[in-house]
């Protein structure tokens, strides 16, 4: 299952991912005007079930996450996973498919899949690169958290609403078995500047619900500014990924400034001073955040964006 919204610069990848894995696809997408739905219909007949268009005005997930999750139980599947439309979920385990992956846990007789959640970052060492796909352009990571529930085995009563999309909620009585190995997340959400900037301010914060933000709800964004470094990461707070199955599961980054109870981003080697930091007065962590996040010199486009923006709140 994939909700979709405006992800038209990495959305084939993740179609082309989910199809290499064994995964039959669903799509439903929220109204896209980048031209998502479009590649996403490409693939209807070799390895998309079928794609559907469900056009709201504010983002509801509950909504998104039912429709799909209908279309899943009127095929008779066994199993449902559901991804991100910037996200690559693999099997654990090195020239295993998420199909055979998840085929041979179903014969151990787990019904719940826990996934370990990386996020990719764009830093200094990438940005500039030309490379269209993501995965091989983005490089540099932190783990953020586990509590990623993300493929279940279908039984009746299961609800998928109300839980963002963490975790499906057994039945009263059914007893969850869940792997010790836990498979990967990789995600995707920021793959440039431009891109970050669209997402966020334009795509998301406005259309997230008033009533949900006041359950708090959709606050991952609220500390972000325009700022391009803001999207563009230091690659020294990062782990830089090797393509070799190994993983830092440390979290040595908090993308959301602090939401994550961490003040700022900051590199693994001077813990002892961020912990000193951190008992200082605000203005202390700005300072130490420009310390820590300084940067190469931006893309032209970055910086004229920037330029431009500013001369459009002035006048």
């Amino acid at each position: 299952m994939i909700p979709v919204y405006n992800e038209s610069d990495i959305i084939e990848s993740v179609v082309r991912h989910l199809i290499s894995q064994g995964v039959d696809l669903v799509i439903l997408d929220n109204g896209s005007t980048d031209g998502t739905y479009e590649i996403c219909s490409r693939f209807l007949g070799h390895g998309v079930l079928s794609i559907e268009k469900l056009i709201t005005e504010h983002f509801n997930f509950d909504l998104l996450e039912q429709q799909l999750y209908q279309q899943i139980l009127n095929r008779d599947a066994d199993w449902a996973l559901l991804s991100g439309a910037d996200e690559f979920l693999e099997s654990p385990y090195p020239h295993v498919t998420l199909e055979k992956a998840i085929e041979s846990d179903d014969q151990k007789g787990y019904n719940l899949i826990q996934f370990n959640n990386f996020e990719f970052w764009p830093t200094e060492q990438d940005y500039a690169s030309h490379e269209p796909d993501a995965k091989k352009r983005i490089k540099y990571y932190t783990w953020n958290d586990d509590m990623q529930f993300r493929c279940w085995k279908i039984i009746p009563n299961i609800r998928v609403t109300g839980t963002t999309g963490h975790y499906p909620q057994f039945p009263e009585g059914h007893k969850v078995r869940i792997p010790h190995t836990k498979y990967i997340l990789r995600h995707y959400r920021v793959r440039s500047y431009e891109q970050g900037v669209r997402k966020i301010f334009i795509d998301r914060l406005p259309r997230y619900p008033e009533e949900d933000r006041k359950k708090g709800l959709h606050v991952q964004y609220d500390k972000f500014e325009r700022d391009p470094k803001f999207f563009i990461i230091n690659s020294k707070n990062l782990t830089l990924y090797q393509e070799n199955a190994k993983w830092n599961l440390k979290k040595t980054f908090d993308w959301t400034w602090g939401l994550q109870a961490k003040h700022w981003a900051h590199p693994p080697s001077s813990q002892p001073l961020i912990r000193l930091a951190g008992k200082l007065p605000p203005i202390c962590t700005q300072i130490w955040k420009s310390i820590f996040l300084r940067n190469k010199p931006l893309p032209l486009s970055v910086i004229q964006e920037e330029k431009s923006r500013k001369s459009e709140e002035i006048f």
